[in-house]
């Protein structure tokens, strides 16, 4: 064999040397945007059940927003102020959660299981009247992506399901 051949092997050799790294990498880079993704998904929902475990663990908070879900107008001003922090908690989640949704999920099924989830989330706590109202007063401190997703998920209806 001459050093023309040799060459020629080490060459080829060298490419399939290169071209077997890049699919390992390119497969490591998938599992780990899908680890990124199930950390985050996890993050959520930790945040999601925290602001759920104030509201059930104080029975004061837990009056205050059974009462502001129905009248917010009843609501006198320490009350107000702990409803409407707490309910802004709860959209600043839901803003962060729809901000990664658009800027990491690539995957179109994921993204648009995980905006169904937040319309629900959106549904369950804000379709009530008194927290329709405090959304109203805060629509324009959010984006308006949020906003589109809000007003889309309560849309005119006035049912609401119970979750906190």
């Amino acid at each position: 064999m001459n050093w023309d051949a040799v060459g020629a092997v080490a060459e080829i050799t060298g490419a399939i040397a290169v071209l077997i790294t890049l699919l390992y990498l390119a497969k490591q880079i998938k599992q780990s945007n899908r680890q990124d993704l199930l950390a985050a998904d996890q993050h959520m929902q930790d945040e999601v059940n925290h602001w759920a475990a104030l509201v059930s663990e104080s029975t004061d908070l837990a009056a205050i927003v059974i009462r502001g879900r129905e009248s917010y107008e009843e609501l006198d001003g320490a009350d107000r102020f702990r409803f409407d922090h707490l309910h802004f908690l709860l959209l600043n989640l839901i803003e962060a959660q729809l901000f990664r949704i658009h800027q990491t999920a690539s995957n179109e099924d994921y993204r648009q299981w995980a905006k169904q989830n937040l319309r629900e989330l959106i549904k369950g706590y804000f379709g009530y009247p008194g927290t329709r109202q405090v959304w109203q007063a805060a629509r324009n401190y959010y984006r308006p992506e949020v906003q589109e997703l809000v007003s889309e998920s309560l849309g005119s209806d006035q049912a609401c399901v119970s979750v906190a």
